[in-house]
């Protein structure tokens, strides 16, 4: 008995299959792919954003796309707030706090204006095929351009660091034209090229260059009134 009601079960089952299998091949069902649907579901789209404002924002990692994209999590103290052609985004850490709770990945325009207060944020290569030309305003903040895994690459960038910001590029890091204002802040590069590099900096600022870099940059320096 036990033998029969086992091989019974077994014919069950097979039966069950061939069934859900036909069912299958006439597309009464279709296989389910939860990555398919994970970039729309997850994230929240801003559209026709072309200036972002960052405040207390720590640990932040961006990507450039077509759109501003930030992650969904209904736990964190990360504010979106949309205003015509801004975006705002408010955090209450900051540039130097490094709590695990603050993950935040994320996607801005191409050519982005960022006004990025008291927080650290660091791009990296995204999906983008287009070429990014973002302006980038650091105050008491960081950026850092991070090529260490995989190429980074930009058009024109434009960084105007004040009030003891820092940019700093790393790893393979290619910018075609890259444009430098500092005041009592640093800019580091460190691997990668850049194809022109202007700095214009005061007497109090720090500069670290590899010395193939510092041959091609024009420095000029500004004393504060």
């Amino acid at each position: 008995m036990l033998v029969g009601g086992f091989l019974a079960g077994l014919l069950l089952i097979s039966a069950i299959q061939v069934t859900l299998y036909a069912k299958y091949k006439r597309g009464d069902y279709t296989l389910y792919k939860p990555e398919s649907n994970l970039t729309s579901e997850s994230m929240l789209t801003f559209p026709n954003v072309l200036f972002v404002s960052v405040y207390n924002v720590p640990n932040a990692t961006v990507n450039f796309s077509d759109a501003a994209r930030v992650e969904k999590d209904e736990e964190s103290s990360i504010k979106y707030v949309q205003k015509g052609d801004t975006l705002l985004i408010t955090g209450s850490g900051g540039a130097h706090h490094r709590d695990a709770n603050y993950p935040v990945a994320l996607d801005l325009p191409y050519n982005a204006t960022l006004s990025v207060f008291n927080s650290s944020l660091s791009f990296r290569t995204g999906s983008q095929t287009t070429e990014s030309n973002p302006v980038i305003n650091l105050r008491k903040s960081e950026a850092w351009f991070l090529g260490t895994k995989n190429p980074l690459r930009f058009g024109n960038v434009r960084v105007i660091a004040t009030d003891s910001s820092t940019a700093a590029f790393r790893g393979n890091t290619q910018v075609n034209s890259l444009d430098v204002q500092l005041s009592n802040s640093s800019i580091v590069y460190t691997g990668g090229d850049v194809g022109r590099l202007s700095i214009l900096t005061d007497t109090v600022s720090r500069i670290s260059l590899e010395a193939r870099l510092l041959a091609k940059a024009n420095i000029r320096t500004i004393t504060p009134k």
